[in-house]
């Protein structure tokens, strides 16, 4: 009998590559988000996480075994613009997916994906912060099959919008146009901490499986890079010569280094190196340029 799965925010980046992970492992694979998920080997649920009759309705339906939380807003500069929205879309996105599995299914086994930037001083941080409050203090209050997992900033081939798919398009659009350019990059020194997206989804299976109910697992490559490493990783992968111009424009709000510890005694280990990882997304944009 094949184990069934609902994995949220689906058609979004990490979700993607969820989907394509379980729908491989054999999973039947339920896939809820705002638009239509394009696998075909996934049953596509268009809902909004804020309707809580229909995420209940969801659950009641299909009794899954295992519930993989991805959705929600997840950019920092969206935050800024919309922090009620935000608040919303995290903490009451999760709550009412909590509530439908206390009364659908309260043997669901779910994590919950937070951020490396929960309790960073931005509304998007507040929102992660109150998000891994609310489901410690639920699962603890009605005894559910929850777990946390907190991974750093995920990279891989697809649309992201983060730093490292921004500077790889980037350098597709000159590659593309035979204009030599230059690229800002806000403060070169600044570190973070880069894993890969599927190395990330394999960890959040294993947590599923093998990990303790209402821990919060911390998920990370193990090494902090700059950003100026990162833009001469890529100068190697092209023959476009551009330039970085350095800017000044945010203070560096880089969180520390994940302990990974609890998810390696899991027998987790990543398998993608940075380089590989950089090279697939250049090949992703230049395969839809």
């Amino acid at each position: 009998m094949k184990k069934r799965i609902v994995i949220t925010g689906a058609a979004g980046f990490t979700g993607i590559h969820a989907c394509q992970h379980f729908v491989d492992k054999g999973y039947e694979v339920v896939g809820i988000s705002r638009s239509s998920v394009s696998n075909v080997k996934v049953r596509s649920v268009t809902c909004d996480l804020l309707d809580k009759e229909k995420v209940c309705e969801i659950f009641n339906t299909y009794k899954p075994h295992f519930c993989l939380h991805l959705a929600g807003v997840n950019s920092v500069p969206q935050s800024w613009n919309d922090p009620v929205s935000t608040i919303e879309a995290n903490v009451l996105g999760t709550l009412y997916l909590l509530e439908a599995i206390r009364k659908e299914v309260p043997s669901c086994r779910t994590v919950i994906v937070s951020s490396a930037l929960s309790g960073i001083n931005h509304p998007y941080g507040v929102s992660k912060k109150h998000q891994e409050e609310l489901v410690t203090e639920w699962a603890l209050l009605f005894d559910l099959q929850v777990m946390v997992a907190k991974p750093c900033n995920l990279i891989g081939p697809g649309r992201s919008p983060g730093f490292v798919s921004f500077l790889a398009n980037r350098i597709i659009q000159m590659e593309s146009s035979g204009n030599h350019g230059s690229i800002s990059i806000s403060h070169l020194e600044n570190e973070r901490e880069f894993l890969d997206v599927r190395d990330a989804i394999c960890a959040y299976e294993i947590l599923m499986k093998a990990g303790s109910k209402n821990i919060t697992y911390e998920i990370g490559s193990g090494k902090m890079t700059t950003l100026l490493e990162i833009a001469d990783i890529f100068q190697t992968l092209t023959k476009e010569k551009f330039t970085i111009i350095e800017t000044n424009d945010y203070p560096d709000k880089s969180p520390h280094l994940m302990n990974s510890k609890q998810i390696q005694d899991l027998q987790w280990e990543k398998v993608y190196p940075l380089e590989m990882s950089i090279m697939q997304i250049l090949s992703f944009y230049r395969s839809i340029s």
